[in-house]
């Protein structure tokens, strides 16, 4: 029996791990009282236009006796919400699911919207929406990562006449932080039909408003209820790629010494490829990572279509020095970044360290003088300012917080745990880790000859010792490159 128990308790907890209830509520007394408010109750707070036209409402109800209604039949005819914190914790499950409940009017106007909107910031109102599903009294559904799209966009799908209105629909909006994934779908129409967009939103919500908004300024008076409001934090896609604090452990580095290594337990150096790398930008924050590049001709760094915030993407040297820059993409409109080797930048194999910054903060030699020129932007270019023949030691200007970025690979892979200290072909002879074995690599060994110690310059066998095993490693293997 006692093991009976235990599995009915490991049960429990398991599917207590599938599922985790944010907030939940149907607007009921207590604590919400009909004809009053929802203003402070719950944490929640007047949005856009101070959620004049709402009220909690007793008149009709999908579970229980209330329900929120929006009634903007006479003067409260423009856009109002309220909104509430969602709290969801880097903790909790990773992808959030917001379902509500509607109910319009069949004595709605064409243009009258009501909706379920997930916005970039606590105390974000309509305006901040980046995930948000309306439908009008015309039964046009809108969805999309815009508020616009949401109000003036063309939206995903017209439901048919007599199939919406004095009913509950069910609006149900979802987005897992680990992919980027989002959707927006509506359901419950009388002849069983759905719309669904599948979306994709880099940044992750903060809070839920919900309201009502208008097409145009004709036609647009109306009345809706809401009800059961459910915020489920669920099982979502695993990151595929590199987490600055969850691999990583914490902020990356924004210099050489400091930069985060790209390195694993379970990684083949220079063979396991790193397909993402994603991290947090912070305030006046430049990240920078330790990578492989075996093939430059293959390699490419992107965030275009990963990240919201202005990008810049800088390749560096293991000594520091540049190599390549993107600010804004090539032959684009975004102010997204992409470094590949098509200026031919990238002259080797080898390890490199890859950075981040928001614009306009750049490198800096030790002089103050910047590695790349202040130049014209969407070019990839290599380093050609007036310090570009010396390492990083700074960064200037200043920049606010973008927040969460993901960097997209191709041709980049793990380091092992000495990063740059690592030869990137783990070339027999290589004494100074070119890719290439040849005079430099005989003259180091002979230099070097009778020495012992740890990291010794020469010892290409790293047994301690600079002696006639290095010498015949480096004479055997002449000639040979990455």
């Amino acid at each position: 029996m006692r093991n009976v128990y235990a599995l009915l308790a490991a049960a429990a907890l398991f599917v207590g791990a599938q599922a985790q209830t944010l907030y939940e509520t149907s607007f009921e007394n207590p604590p919400f009282n009909a004809g009053g408010s929802t203003n402070g109750i719950e944490s929640w707070a007047n949005g856009s236009g101070t959620g004049v036209s709402h009220t909690v409402s007793n008149e009709l109800a999908r579970t229980g006796d209330q329900s929120i209604k929006w009634d903007n039949s006479g003067a409260s005819n423009s856009f109002y919400s309220i909104r509430r914190v969602l709290n969801w914790q880097a903790s909790d499950q990773n992808k959030l699911v917001a379902t509500i409940y509607v109910w319009i009017s069949s004595a709605n106007q064409l243009n009258r919207l009501y909706g379920l909107y997930l916005t970039s910031s606590d105390t974000g109102t309509l305006g901040s929406t980046i995930l948000g599903l309306t439908i009008s009294g015309n039964g046009t559904v809108r969805a999309g990562t815009t508020w616009a799209s949401t109000y003036t966009g063309a939206g995903i799908g017209q439901a048919n006449a007599g199939t919406f209105a004095d009913r509950w629909l069910k609006i149900e909006l979802t987005h897992d932080r680990e992919s980027g994934a989002a959707t927006a779908k509506i359901s419950g129409f009388s002849d069983s039909s759905e719309f669904t967009a599948n979306l994709a939103q880099a940044t992750v919500p903060r809070n839920v408003n919900i309201g009502t908004d208008y097409f145009t300024t004709t036609d647009r008076a109306g009345v809706g209820y809401f009800d059961d409001l459910k915020i489920e934090a669920v099982p979502g896609t695993p990151f595929e790629g590199w987490d600055e604090t969850t691999n990583g452990g914490g902020d990356a580095g924004n210099l050489p010494e400091s930069a985060q290594k790209i390195t694993a337990v379970d990684s083949d150096p220079c063979e396991t490829p790193v397909i993402r790398v994603r991290g947090d930008h912070a305030a006046s924050d430049v990240d920078m990572y330790v990578i492989c590049v075996t093939d430059p001709a293959a390699f490419v760094a992107t965030t275009v279509g990963s990240t919201t915030w202005d990008t810049q993407l800088w390749l560096f040297r293991c000594d520091g020095t540049g190599v390549v820059f993107n600010d804004d993409v090539v032959g684009g409109t975004t102010l997204q970044s992409r470094i590949d080797n098509s200026s031919n930048c990238i002259t080797e194999a080898g390890i490199y360290l890859l950075a981040i910054s928001r614009y306009n903060q750049d490198p800096l030699d030790s002089s103050g003088a910047l590695l790349w020129a202040d130049s014209t932007v969407r070019n990839v270019r290599c380093a050609d300012g007036p310090g570009a023949a010396n390492p990083v030691a700074s960064w200037n200007n200043t920049s606010a917080a973008g927040g969460r970025y993901v960097i997209s690979l191709t041709g980049a892979f793990y380091v092992s745990e000495l990063g740059c200290d690592e030869d990137p072909c783990n070339l027999p002879g290589d004494a100074n880790d070119d890719g290439v074995v040849n005079d430099e690599d005989l003259l180091i060994v002979l230099f070097n000859f009778g020495s012992f110690g740890l990291n010794v310059p020469g010892d290409v066998n790293n047994d301690g010792f600079v002696n006639d095993d290095d010498l015949l490693i480096v004479l055997f293997n002449f000639g040979a490159e990455c």
